[in-house]
């Protein structure tokens, strides 16, 4: 960009078209569009800003609003200089951790060539500065102020380990003694957590801001959003592209950052990538990136503007310490630039702007004439019409089972065709909608293909279950949950532990309270929220009667929540339950359909075979532990645990 052109791009003058809007009507116009569509959506759409809030992606203006109301009452400097010397304070905060750990890592290669028979060489300055440093770090970690604050519970134990750098040292020392090697190991470590966050920033966090502009796209024009609506990316294949579209557009703000000049034109210039994304999430990179700067030639200026009319809502939040962003400012801007880019791409098509073409999906801008909906659905009556023809009756005790419980004892095949027709069914009622212009039309998306009709229906949760599939759903959560009570310990103590009530890798609790959720709650799989609602009361009802039984039959504690937040006699507790919430849901919803599915590919005897085998194992060690019970440390010393930590309270009281 040369120097005419950054000029021309900050003095861009207000003028309207011919017989046109003027600025102020179209900033004025965008924001009554905006009041309406949030008004529809009001829920949703405050619910998705906040998540994108809390996950980092963007709108992080919401905790820093909060930070300058604490600026202003403290009487600190909250302007530019001061988020300077911020940013300066947390980059030496950084950068004094990473010297620590490099000096524990020269101290320990230090001691490690001390004690071998070979001749060392003298010690270099800078392993006698890795020496103190990494002394240091000893001191601070075992020192008074290194006093973990949170001492009970799972959330306490994560934040306890990353705040004390606990973490970084175990990673640190598995990784080396794997490799054999300090120095390598140190570089495989940094390596490894570069690419993890790297991961989780491209095809993650930074889709967020294309799920929530398709979710305002979608809601300007219609009444409701169906959640697999937000999931186009995954449901076209193009998640991978359209995380790399975002990430290029990054990696280009960040360069152009670099400038002064540079860094605010270009923050104008890529304003529309994600809202193009949103669109069409099947545009390359570069073809993006383009496409968006043609689009804000001339309207720079005006973006500009309309972001100024939100200054005096930006100071609202600091006054109501956010709650006004979170509750409306924040996804009415949101709302608002939603309907700005679509009259900026109306715009766009009409002048003919070079690579408008790749915008075509008209329906979300526009009302379906009827006969294309009704050409476009028009196999509906003969899809229904088939279904009635393939219906599978089922009758007596499978049928209510399969009906009641979604247990399927009768013919694989049979299964399928009674599957296929629910799918069919759901997939039909959504479709009604979208002729009555409830939903979006997914059909007359321009990425849509027979392929895609088959991906939306493979994915089916309102499926049966067979005993077979079952029981190995029930092994596959009992392995996992084992492992994961393991790697909890394993990391808060730094010792392994065979968790559990029994001898083998297994913890039944978690493949019982998933089977039992499969089973007795799936009348309500249909009905997300309530789904959520009933798996806390199931699983707080088996956790504190197995607790209970437990305790009963053999005295002994297996697991206490004494100490936790909202605990009920310490046998179960609100964190334990939001979690077994979350990851019910996701068995529900995405594990259990997946496993499912692949248990249907191998041949049947084989499952059987499997089946069987794991179910004698488990028999096996279920006799063996009644009378060899699991007992131990780590395993059921929990009340000696709670007693210690009361005593520890007395003599120091941050612990309380």
């Amino acid at each position: 960009m040369d120097t005419a052109e950054m000029a021309s791009a900050v003095v861009e003058p207000e003028v309207s078209p011919e017989g046109g809007p003027t600025p102020h009507e179209i900033r004025k116009g965008c924001k009554q569009r905006a009041r309406a569509a949030f008004k529809k959506h009001y829920a949703l759409f405050v619910i998705i800003c906040l998540l994108a809030a809390l996950i980092g992606t963007e709108f992080t203006f919401v905790k820093s609003q909060t930070d300058n109301l604490y600026s202003v009452i403290t009487g600190q400097e909250i302007g530019i200089e001061h988020r300077y010397v911020q940013m300066r304070d947390k980059q030496t905060q950084i950068a004094e951790d990473f010297d620590r750990l490099a000096g524990l890592i020269l101290a320990r290669e230090n001691d490690q060539a001390q004690g071998t028979e070979q001749e060392s060489l003298p010690a270099t300055e800078a392993t006698e500065q890795g020496q103190a440093a990494g002394q240091q770090l000893a001191e601070d970690q075992s020192g008074d102020e290194a006093t973990p604050k949170y001492t009970r519970g799972i959330l306490s134990s994560v934040v306890n380990l990353f705040t004390s750098g606990k973490l970084i040292d175990i990673f640190y020392n598995a990784i080396a003694s794997i490799v054999k090697s300090p120095k390598l190991g140190a570089f495989i470590f940094v390596l490894l957590g570069l690419l993890l966050v790297l991961a989780v920033w491209v095809f993650i966090k930074n889709m967020i801001q294309a799920i929530v502009r398709r979710v305002f796209l979608e809601g300007r024009q219609y009444k409701k959003i169906p959640i697999s609506h937000m999931f186009q990316f995954r449901l076209f294949k193009q998640w991978i592209n359209a995380s790399l579209t975002l990430f290029l557009t990054t990696v280009y703000y960040t360069l152009w950052s670099l400038t002064i000049v540079g860094g605010i034109i270009k923050y104008f210039s890529y304003f529309l990538v994600p809202f193009i994304v949103a669109e069409n999430p099947s545009i390359k990179p570069r073809e993006a990136i383009t496409l968006s700067r043609r689009m804000m030639q001339g309207h720079k200026w005006e973006c500009f503007k309309i972001e100024v009319t939100f200054i005096g809502w930006h100071l609202l939040g600091c006054g109501t310490f956010g709650i006004s962003e979170i509750l409306y400012s924040l996804p009415y801007r949101v709302a608002t630039f939603t309907e700005y880019y679509a009259l900026l791409r109306e715009q766009a098509k009409a002048n003919g702007i070079e690579g408008a073409e790749k915008l075509g999906d008209d329906y979300l801008f526009e009302p379906v004439p009827d006969s294309v909906l009704r050409s476009t659905y028009s196999d509906i009556e003969a899809r229904e019409a088939f279904i009635e023809d393939e219906r599978v009756e089922i009758g007596g005790l499978q049928g209510f089972f399969a009906k009641t419980f979604c247990m399927w004892f009768g013919k694989v095949d049979q299964k399928k065709a009674y599957e296929d027709v629910k799918t069919h069914e759901a997939q039909i009622a959504e479709e009604r909608l979208a002729l009555e212009r409830v939903v979006y039309p997914m059909r007359l998306n321009p990425l849509w293909n027979s392929e895609s009709s088959k991906r939306d229906r493979s994915f089916n949760y309102l499926r049966s279950y067979t005993i077979w599939s079952l029981i190995l759903i029930f092994f596959v959560f009992a392995v996992f949950g084992w492992c994961w009570e393991v790697s909890l310990h394993l990391i808060s103590d730094g010792v392994f532990v065979n968790r559990g009530t029994m001898h083998g890798p297994w913890l039944p609790i978690y493949g019982g309270g998933v089977a039992l959720i499969l089973i007795l709650l799936a009348h309500f799989r249909n009905r997300p929220l309530v789904e959520i609602g009933t798996i806390v009361v199931l699983c707080g009802f088996v956790e504190y009667f197995s607790s209970l039984i437990i305790e009963l039959s053999t005295g002994l504690h297996y697991w206490d929540y004494t100490g936790y937040f909202l605990n009920l006699n310490g046998r179960i507790c609100a964190e334990g339950l939001i979690v077994f919430a979350l990851g019910g849901a996701a068995a529900v919803y995405f594990i259990a359909p997946l496993l499912d599915g692949l248990w249907s590919k191998p041949r049947k005897p084989i499952i059987i075979a499997i089946c069987i085998v794991l179910v004698a194992c488990f028999a096996a060690d279920v006799v063996y532990s009644h009378f060899v019970p699991n007992t131990g440390e780590g395993i059921t010393d929990y009340t000696s645990v709670v007693i210690e930590q009361e005593n520890m309270c007395v003599g120091n009281e941050r612990l309380c």
